[in-house]
């Protein structure tokens, strides 16, 4: 193998390392949500590339609003699931779209697209 060769299959294996952190692994943020009158938890939520936050933390027992505004046209963020609350929605781009559920038991929930490409986690306190 020519140093040239091995150059490019370095920087290749580089790239797809990146690539890989970067849709799968890397942080997008973290936040509590506010609990406003009547103990309802509201966060609002930016779907562009994944989800900003992607780590939402919420207390038991309480409703949860969660407000999904779809800002890219892709067609795997055109739908949101929550499997483990049996809810899921469509998110129209440029539409605000909430969802409201209220988690009763303490735990981590998933969060995804319809292709399980976008993920994010609802921490149950």
């Amino acid at each position: 193998m020519s140093a040239a060769q091995l150059i490019v299959t370095m920087f290749g294996i580089f790239l797809s390392v990146f690539i890989a952190w970067f849709f799968w692994f890397a942080p997008k943020g973290q936040t509590r949500a506010a609990a406003g009158a009547g103990g309802l938890q509201e966060v609002a939520v930016t779907v562009k590339g994944g989800y900003t936050p992607d780590v939402i933390v919420v207390k038991a027992g309480q409703p949860v609003r969660l407000t999904f505004t779809r800002q890219e046209s892709s067609a795997c963020s055109e739908e949101i699931l929550f499997p483990d609350f049996n809810k899921s929605s469509r998110l129209p781009e440029g539409e605000a779209v909430t969802l409201e559920f209220t988690p009763e038991k303490p735990g981590e929930y998933g969060f995804q697209c319809k292709m399980g490409m976008l993920r994010g986690k609802l921490v149950v306190e």
